[in-house]
């Protein structure tokens, strides 16, 4: 399966793409002898019809400039036409689309929703006659990645967008989509709800409870994202879940979480669950914090030889990093 990658929301262009849309896409405005357009008058003159209207032009690079300057003149006319272009056959047309229905802000939030709620909402937004098939997405450092579908890509562009725009009207829709059927909306979910702040918080929370284990570990890893001492007990509870990966996420976002998990990891290694004395012990090493010595001492002295060896390395990593902070360790486990 390709590496799922975060699609970046910003006015940038990756420069072979830059090239391509201006070099191919005029050389196929001349064949056609198409309309031309002049984005820079059309923006001077707040001409938003005359903007939409080059957002339908075979030249790439006028699509760009066309979809960017909609997103500087603003208006909710804007919305639908860059929606529509968030299935652009161009990387560097999708991104300007959707790095301006973040700047449209409220105005957007509802047509994008509808995306995350209804797969179907996408092919609204569909020219008749549109091709379709994979789109490629072009992440950070230029790794890429395909999308089934020229409309699921507006799907995955819309909870991207939602992240940024940060309203809080969007946290329950991303939330539910953690369960969709696309892999793609899922990952792109995940990281919109680590942009949300303490809005997820509740939401979820009664996530760690559902019957997904997928869902479940997601929701650790971005409550943990969140450093908010309020999530430390639930994580807790949830090393007790019967899955090794979710148990292993809820350890790694208390070491994420940091010295305000200590107290309650400290209490952990006392719990009646073995599972919970051992990932206590190890999120406990990661922090790092002297305080923990002497509830692993008491672990090691206590416990079988599984918590006795993972007791014994926590005390002897935080010895190591007193004074200073833990490095980051690999994926959590109870050791």
């Amino acid at each position: 399966m390709p590496e799922k990658v975060l699609i970046p929301v910003g006015r940038h262009t990756p420069e072979p793409e830059a090239k391509r849309l201006e070099q191919g896409g005029s050389s196929l405005a001349e064949q056609q002898g198409e309309r031309r357009y002049n984005i820079d008058l059309l923006r001077a003159e707040k001409d938003a019809d005359g903007l939409v209207e080059a957002l339908g032009s075979g030249n790439g690079l006028t699509r760009q400039r066309a979809a960017l300057a909609l997103g500087d003149l603003g208006g909710p006319g804007a919305v639908e036409p860059l929606i529509r272009a968030l299935g652009d056959p161009m990387t560097a047309v999708r991104e300007a689309a959707a790095d301006s229905l973040t700047m449209l802000g409220s105005a957007a939030v509802g047509p994008l929703v509808e995306l995350l709620e209804s797969p179907e909402a996408s092919g609204r937004y569909e020219e008749p006659g549109a091709p379709g098939g994979a789109a490629t997405v072009i992440g950070p450092g230029g790794r890429t990645w395909e999308v089934e579908t020229r409309r699921e890509i507006r799907r995955v562009y819309a909870a991207a967008i939602l992240g940024e725009v940060g309203d809080p009207d969007a946290v329950q829709p991303l939330v539910r989509a953690l369960g969709d059927a696309s892999d793609d909306l899922r990952c792109q979910a995940s990281g919109a709800l680590a942009k949300l702040g303490n809005e997820v918080i509740g939401p979820l929370t009664e996530v760690l409870t559902g019957s997904d284990p997928e869902q479940r570990i997601v929701a650790a890893g971005v409550l943990g994202d969140t450093g908010d001492p309020a999530v430390v007990e639930p994580l807790i509870n949830l090393l007790r879940d019967g899955n090794p990966d979710v148990r292993g996420a809820a350890g790694g976002a208390l070491f994420r979480i940091g010295d305000a998990a200590v107290e309650p990891l400290i209490a952990a290694t006392k719990d009646a669950d073995r599972n919970v004395r051992l990932y206590a012990a190890g999120a406990l090493k990661y922090i790092g914090n002297p305080r923990a010595i002497d509830a692993l001492k008491d672990l090691a002295r206590s416990g079988d030889a599984e918590e006795k060896s993972v007791a014994e390395d926590a005390m002897e990593k935080i010895r190591m990093v007193r004074g200073k902070a833990a490095p980051e360790p690999s994926a959590p486990t109870s050791r």
